[in-house]
């Protein structure tokens, strides 16, 4: 890894650099013009969003600037890890891990035993590196008929 990646808390204003990061991030399997703008949507951010008392947003920076971040929600039995996206030019270079690690330790933190969430299907030989188990598959939010990997991650085990 070119540099220890920093974290720190999202600011309201950096909701639309954030949701341009995450669009990236997803371009970057190859999906078609018209899937992105389906799904943009559902991943653009709001100021709100990076400021709700059940969510924490964290950027991912390296050298100053952001390469990434992730969003958790508390859940009364579980931490539901909503988003976590690393600027294409920095993948590969660990802050993917790094980032993953850094939700698992705030959801511990909030005292939860496990981390889940819904993975790109691109996204999920990350996530079973680390640790996650596929539970099943979960229906999309923007596609009808489109199911995506539905992951857990036990909080006391350690990332691989």
């Amino acid at each position: 890894m070119p540099t220890s990646p920093t974290f720190r808390r999202a600011r309201p204003e950096e909701a639309r650099a954030l949701t341009e990061l995450a669009l990236r991030a997803k371009r970057h399997w190859g999906y078609s013009d018209e899937f992105i703008e389906t799904m943009t949507p559902v991943m653009t951010l709001t100021s709100a969003d990076l400021i709700r008392p059940a969510d924490h947003v964290e950027v991912c920076q390296a050298d100053g600037r952001p390469v990434g971040f992730f969003r958790l929600r508390r859940r009364t039995e579980l931490a539901w890890l909503e988003d976590l996206w690393i600027d294409p030019p920095a993948m590969g270079q660990g802050y993917g891990r790094r980032a993953f690690e850094r939700a698992a330790d705030v959801a511990r933190g909030w005292g939860k035993g496990v981390m889940e969430w819904e993975s790109d299907p691109f996204a999920e030989p990350f996530y079973l590196h680390l640790g996650g188990t596929r539970e099943g598959m979960s229906p999309s939010q923007s596609l009808p008929g489109r199911s995506i990997p539905l992951m857990r991650f036990a909080l006391w085990a350690e990332p691989r």
